[in-house]
Order: C-alpha cells, then structure tokens, then sequence
C-alpha cells in the first residue's frame, strides 16, 4: 500500500476524518467549559495530553504531506482532497488554540516533546528541500524513497545532536 493510496482511502471515506476530528474538537470546548486551572489535576492533565497528541500528529503529517506536495511534487493545492490534506491541519490549530485558552500549554504532559519533534521535522524539511534544490547528486532523482530515507537520516542525526547540546 502506497502513501497515495492511504490519501485515497482516506479521502474515500470523509465520514471517518470528520467524526475523528469532530469529536476531538467538541471534548475540547467541553474542556473549555469545564477545566480551569485550578482542576488541571490528573487525570484531566493526561486526557488533554492525550487530545494533544491525537490532534498534532495527524495535523503535523498531513501539514509534511501538504508542504512536500507542493515544494517537492509542485501539486496545484487548488487540485487535492481538502479532507485528506487539510481537514487535520486546521482541526490541529482549532484544538490546540482551544486548548490554550483553557490552560497553558506548558501544563498539558509531554507537550515540551511535542514542540521539540515540531522544531526538528521543520528543521529537517528545510533543509531536505534545500539538499533536493540543490540537485545533490544523481541520488535524488525522481525516488520519493531516497528523500524518505535521507529524511529520517537527517532527523536521527539532528535529534542526537539537540540531545547532545541541551545535555
């Protein structure tokens, strides 16, 4: 199964991306209207950090998607699904202003992890596209999978040096 088709199937069943996103962001107005930061105690502090986490990685891979689909691939974004690519994008910045209205971010567990994983694929993804501008060499050809392995290549080795340097 390829990425392609995931996006596919995905966009072939919209009911599921809507109910999943839909609910994600009603528990978090509920939470509005119900947790301040006096109650912010666990359990509820893991239950956000848990919406947190359902609504940023769905949203940061469909946000790796749009960017390589229109920097690498040169899609018309006016052309995709906007279920598949944009639905988890904008359902992530709902839910995470949502929940920052109700408490700080740097109260919600794990959260520093997230901005951190954030920090790096965005680091990574710059300069991807600037070694795949670059021409460099005759690995990059046209093989999606090449860019995928130097990808990760290049987010092991920057996740082992931010770790080295806020030792």
């Amino acid at each position: 199964m390829t990425i392609q088709e995931i996006i596919s199937w995905f966009a072939n069943n919209p009911n599921l991306i809507l109910g999943y996103f839909a609910v994600i962001i009603i528990l978090s107005l509920l939470g509005l209207a119900v947790v301040n930061q006096r109650n912010f105690k666990p359990p509820i502090n893991y239950f956000y950090g848990m919406l947190v986490y359902a609504v940023t990685i769905p949203g940061l891979l469909a946000l790796i998607i749009i960017l390589y689909s229109f920097f690498f691939l040169k899609v018309n974004l006016l052309q995709v699904d906007v279920l598949a690519y944009f639905v988890p994008v904008i359902s992530m910045f709902v839910t995470l202003f949502i929940i920052n209205r109700t408490v700080p971010m740097s109260r919600i567990p794990g959260f520093d992890k997230l901005s951190g994983l954030f920090i790096i694929v965005a680091i990574t993804f710059v300069i991807t596209y600037i070694a795949q501008r670059m021409f460099f060499g005759v690995f990059f050809v046209g093989r999606f999978q090449y860019l995928i392995i130097f990808f990760l290549a290049l987010l092991l080795i920057l996740r082992i040096a931010w770790r080295k340097i806020t030792k």
